[in-house]
């Protein structure tokens, strides 16, 4: 039982057993008075006041224990459903908090294998790039290659070229001046044929 209402009903009592007192007091007073008097204790108005004051009392005290104990029983029942409420309340708070755990714990592990994912995603675009430029660095290698060599190819047909051209100008020179005319054309002639013979 609550501290109030234990409060409550002990105020109760103590006011029952004070109005006893103050009516066994007055009958005392009542009786001492009329000791001296001829008339009896019942002739009198105290006797009868305090009479009155005790059907009273006697006539409020189940009313007002009724009304305390249906006061007592509602305020038990409020607490109790206070408790269950509470205790209600409790069991979300539990369940609430175990389902997102739940979720945290979800959200980290796909977290997890998004980051996972995405390092791989990484790795393999960084293979591909990778091997796409070693692959351009080799084909554009190539192509150097190919440009050189066939810039090199060129300056020496062009060198030969220039080098048959000069010496066929050189030997014109010298032979003009040691040879005749008849002679100069066949060894010209002779000198064409070699030539075109030639591969460079």
């Amino acid at each position: 039982m609550p501290v109030e209402n234990r409060e409550i009903i002990d105020a109760t009592q103590n006011a029952v057993l004070d109005a006893a007192d103050s009516v066994v007091n007055a009958l005392e007073t009542t009786a001492q008075e009329l000791g001296g008097h001829a008339e009896p204790f019942y002739q009198s108005a105290e006797f009868w006041v305090a009479m009155s004051f005790v059907l009273a009392v006697v006539a409020l005290a189940r009313p007002v224990w009724k009304m305390l104990r249906h006061m007592l029983r509602k305020r038990a029942h409020l607490i109790g459903k206070r408790i269950e409420d509470a205790s209600n309340l409790k069991e979300e708070a539990q369940k609430l908090l175990a389902e997102y755990e739940r979720k945290y714990r979800r959200a980290k592990q796909e977290a997890s294998e998004i980051l996972a994912r995405s390092e791989r995603e990484i790795n393999l675009l960084r293979k591909d790039q990778m091997s796409k430029l070693e692959n351009d660095m080799n084909r554009r290698e190539k192509e150097a290659k190919a440009r050189v060599k066939s810039a090199q190819d060129s300056a020496a047909k062009e060198i030969s070229a220039l080098a048959v051209e000069r010496t066929i100008l050189t030997a014109k020179a010298v032979l003009a001046q040691k040879l005749d005319a008849h002679a100069q054309d066949e060894l010209i002639d002779a000198s064409i044929k070699n030539l075109s013979e030639s591969k460079f």
